[in-house]
């Protein structure tokens, strides 16, 4: 996606996750393995399954992975993506981007959306669309966000882990849910090119 000029700072989350859905697709490690990816995947609950609610409010997840990896399990696995800026800026029409806002969604609709909310019994990740500066600058900044709201929530800060893939981006936080420890990965991808 980065040698190809488009100017991804601009684009909202959903743009960028609908063009990575493309290139991964063609990744050779998931296509050897025989993993597909599909965007905007519908959690049916069973309100929806039984005809309680309509299938039009099920909540959605950004991508999901599917294959068969353990013998003859069939294993899907999920990524929630976010935007993420370490400072605040103003896109090119002039609409303000406030980094605060950005942090505070990853926080609550990201990480606590696996922990707690509307993702938990899912297998998943966060996937952090770095539109403003760099992945280290937004793993501090998130970090530091995380520390001044300390709610005794069970989450906890963002650590690097070694480089997987020849790619360098990899962090972990060690959550604890209800005496519970439960690891995210976090995953950032640098998108801003200026």
């Amino acid at each position: 996606m980065l040698e190809n000029p488009s100017d991804f700072k601009q684009w909202k989350e959903e743009k960028i996750s609908a063009r990575l859905l493309r290139e991964m697709r063609k990744d050779e490690f998931l296509v050897t393995k025989n993993i597909s990816v599909a965007r905007e995947h519908e959690l049916e609950d069973t309100e929806i399954i039984y005809g309680e609610r309509e299938a039009s409010e099920a909540d959605r997840i950004d991508f999901s992975f599917e294959s068969t990896w353990q013998q003859k399990e069939y294993i899907t696995y999920f990524g929630e993506a976010k935007n993420l800026s370490a400072n605040s800026w103003h896109k090119e029409g002039g609409s303000a981007v406030k980094a605060w806002n950005q942090r505070e969604y990853y926080l609550k609709t990201g990480i606590q959306g696996l922990l707690i909310g509307k993702y938990q019994r899912l297998e998943g990740f966060l996937i952090g669309y770095i539109v403003n500066g760099s992945a280290k600058q937004n793993s501090e900044n998130l970090n530091k966000h995380i520390e001044k709201r300390r709610a005794n929530d069970g989450i906890n800060l963002l650590e690097i882990q070694e480089p997987t893939y020849n790619y360098d981006y990899f962090y972990f936080s060690k959550n604890i849910v209800d005496q519970k420890q439960i690891d995210i990965l976090h995953i950032f991808l640098e998108f801003d090119n200026s």
